[in-house]
């Protein structure tokens, strides 16, 4: 019998090689965590009293294709041996599992103990992060003798143990009133693994066992989307499906009879139907409408569950702005900085689509952990937003636990955040002479620069016209020191945009350049209107001077600076403006940079 088994196993093996080299298996993105399953199956003769209708195979049928893609699973039956067996598949070739379930009979002798061993074995074999088996069973080791019976018993629990070791899971649903109680031997495998114990009294109550390790176990998120009540006559039905942009989406019914005549209606990117003898699965790859129509048959008297599945692959972002203010320590060196730190989540495939913006996923729950700090964040508009005060700078990972968030989710569960340390407060020379002397050399320099002004004006009876062309002013005659940082608050595209900063230092003196210019050199594709009238030149006492020819809206500490005119901005001094197309806007800020730091 080994010497056959053998064989099977090797036609199988090839027949799944030949699959996977016409239909290549999904590659997982990085960061994403495989697991893998093994449902367990009790198929000895006194399943056909506790089981009499085959609902096992059903709620097979209900556990593997409500498992979201990143499971591997496989398949194991056993009575006085292993009497069937599927090695472990991907998401894209689970109905070959149930071809399997469905040839099984329940017949003969309950040898627990090797279909364990062949269920563990089989997960040794996978690279998974996570392993469990599912076992399904009436009662405890069973053989012909008492000596087989040991032989069996004595396999189970060094299965069990060897589970246990290498991190599997072990879950046993009881089938039948004996399995009421939980000290039977048969749930010793949970116990010692950490799994669940769960007891359906009768077959049909197999279903809610299923639910709850689907549940609590697996965190499987579903939604009962209609519970229907069956007749010979066509049932035509419309549902809701408010899963935008969902990688995938599985609608899984079940019932205690037969379902006949399923078609669907939709719009899709795919669509995969698999049809069972009391269930069907309809596997929907990116919905286009959230609404989805059903037409079906069944037997009187009976009901079809109907459960959605939603699954997304995602790729979190996240962009960052601040808002600094002086401190009231009198000897700080910097400013106070708040962060507030901006997530949104993307699909994997295109990152241009943003996720959950719509109405069904307002207030869902995530967690947010950054160096072992955790947070709870509740969506607004597919956007979560934290606060985080800067004292340096730092880069740190941040993850994100979805929990309690109402779909499963696949992807990347980290982003990179980088947080720029505070700009340094202007420093004031002390005073280097008396006070009367500072007076009088104060009042003198006065006077010989309103001298000089008036020699100017004297000299050049036409005041200085800026040129008629862009506006452009004329250079300054001092040297540039100093750095902008820009944050760009909203774009007319939509499009978030990391920090930028520009280095002034690098230009000559005497070049003038437009904010326009600034923006381009960034690497920006964006239009900003009126950013080509807004020009930046070097000013006295390592300042920079502002003019302002465009009909932007622009703001320096709730001051509106006028158009035509120049204004001299010094060290932390900060800018808002509002483009000439009323939705563009930006912010930045003047630092000047110490010798060490222009390089």
């Amino acid at each position: 019998m080994r010497k056959k088994f053998s064989l099977v196993h090797f036609f199988i093996v090839v027949c799944i090689f030949l699959l996977v080299v016409k239909n290549p298996c999904f590659v997982y993105a990085e960061g994403t965590k495989e697991k893998a399953v093994v449902f367990l199956l009790d198929v000895s003769g006194s399943m056909k009293s506790n089981d009499p209708n085959r609902y096992a195979i059903d709620s097979i049928a209900q556990f593997i294709y409500t498992l979201p893609s990143n499971f591997e699973i496989g398949f194991v039956a056993y009575n006085a041996e292993v009497c069937a067996e599927q090695i472990l598949l991907k998401n894209a070739h689970r109905n070959e599992i149930m071809k399997v379930a469905e040839t099984v009979q329940y017949t003969g002798y309950s040898n627990a103990g090797a279909g364990m061993m062949q269920a563990v074995e089989m997960l040794l074999d996978t690279s998974a992060t996570e392993k469990a088996i599912v076992l399904l069973s009436d009662g405890e080791c069973l053989m012909q003798d008492e000596d087989a019976t040991k032989i069996s018993y004595t396999a189970y629990q060094s299965a069990t143990v060897q589970a246990k070791q290498n991190g599997i899971r072990i879950h046993v649903v009881g089938l039948g009133e004996e399995m009421e109680d939980i000290e039977n031997s048969i749930f010793q495998a949970a116990t010692k693994t950490g799994g669940g114990v769960y007891h359906s009294p009768h077959a049909l109550d197999i279903q809610h066992s299923i639910d709850a390790i689907l549940q609590e176990q697996f965190r499987i998120k579903q939604m009962t989307a209609a519970v229907i009540d069956a007749g010979e006559d066509a049932v035509k039905m419309e549902i809701d499906i408010p899963f935008a942009h969902a990688s995938t989406v599985r609608v899984l019914l079940t019932s205690s009879s037969p379902i006949r005549d399923l078609t669907t209606n939709l719009n899709a990117e795919g669509v995969r139907q698999v049809n069972g003898e009391r269930y069907s699965l309809i596997e929907i790859d990116n919905p286009k409408k959230d609404k989805m129509e059903f037409s079906f048959s069944g037997v009187s008297g009976n009901q079809i569950r109907m459960i959605l599945i939603p699954e997304y692959w995602v790729t979190p972002k996240a962009s960052v702005s601040y808002q600094d203010c002086v401190p009231d320590v009198p000897d700080a060196l910097t400013y106070e900085r708040e962060a507030t730190i901006t997530y949104t989540f993307h699909d994997m495939e295109n990152n241009n689509i943003q996720l959950w913006t719509e109405d069904y996923f307002a207030h869902s729950k995530l967690s947010v952990e950054k160096a072992g700090n955790f947070e709870e964040g509740t969506l607004a508009d597919g956007q979560l937003q934290t606060h985080e005060t800067v004292t340096e700078h730092s880069e740190s990972e941040v993850s994100f636990g979805f929990a309690e968030f109402p779909a499963n989710i696949l992807g990347s569960d980290t982003v990179k955040i980088v947080l720029e340390e505070p700009p340094a407060l202007p420093i004031e020379e002390p005073d280097q002479f008396p006070y009367t002397i500072y007076v009088v050399l104060f009042l003198t320099i006065v006077l010989v620069i309103a001298a000089i002004i008036v020699f100017r004006l004297m000299k050049n009876k036409q005041p200085t016209v800026i040129p008629d062309d862009d506006g452009r002013p004329e250079p300054g005659k001092s040297s540039y020191v100093g750095r902008l940082n820009i944050y760009i608050t909203r774009t007319a595209s939509g499009y978030d945009i990391s920090p930028l900063s520009y280095d002034l230092f690098r230009l000559p003196s005497t070049r003038v350049i437009s904010m326009a210019e600034i923006l381009e050199s960034c690497g920006l594709k964006e239009t900003f209107a009126g950013a080509g009238r807004i020009f930046i030149s070097s000013g006295q006492g390592r300042s920079v001077i502002l003019t302002n020819q465009s009909d932007c809206c622009i703001m320096k500490s709730g001051e509106i600076l006028m158009k035509k005119k120049s204004y001299q901005l010094f060290a932390g001094a900060k800018v808002d403006i509002m483009f000439e197309d009323e939705i563009s806007e930006l912010t930045f800020q003047y630092r000047e940079l110490k010798p060490s730091e222009m390089y």
